[in-house]
């Protein structure tokens, strides 16, 4: 059914229910799970351009989160003895999700339905809309 299962994260409390249905799914079926966090560029575009901050101090951060928050799936499949690949990438996330699904030979995308709050909810929320339409394979949404 499936053997791969790609789980989108965003480290937000909302999206660790999602990557925990995610590994639970990828044991029920023996399926191995690549764990993907996207630092989003317009998140810090946006910060460079409205806050004035340095572009290398957020990414950085951004990307700390990320590898933050790929550890908490590598924990939780570890734990499940699930199979693990985790990676942070930079980019669209929509673009990168759905790239990453067809160039990793994914069987299915398990991503959370929004993140915690205000602009992050909003722009999870498209992030899901966008898997959505140009995803090829399944996609779970966990709410």
């Amino acid at each position: 059914m499936y053997d791969q299962i790609l789980v989108a994260t965003d480290g937000s409390a909302k999206s660790r229910v999602a990557v925990q249905h995610g590994v639970d799914l990828a044991k029920a079926v023996g399926a191995k799970v690549l764990g993907v966090y996207v630092v989003n560029e317009v998140v810090v575009a946006s910060a460079v351009r409205q806050l004035g901050a340095d572009k290398k101090d957020i990414e950085s951060k951004l990307q700390a989160s990320g590898e933050k928050a790929v550890a908490e799936i590598k924990k939780m499949a570890d734990e499940a003895g699930v199979a693990v690949e985790t990676m942070v990438k930079s980019g669209a996330p929509a673009n990168m999700i759905v790239d990453l699904a067809r160039t990793e030979g994914v069987d299915l995308i398990v991503m959370g339905s929004h993140g915690e709050s205000g602009v992050t909810k909003l722009l999870i929320g498209s992030v899901v809309q966008k898997v959505l339409y140009w995803a090829t394979c399944p996609v779970l949404v966990v709410r």
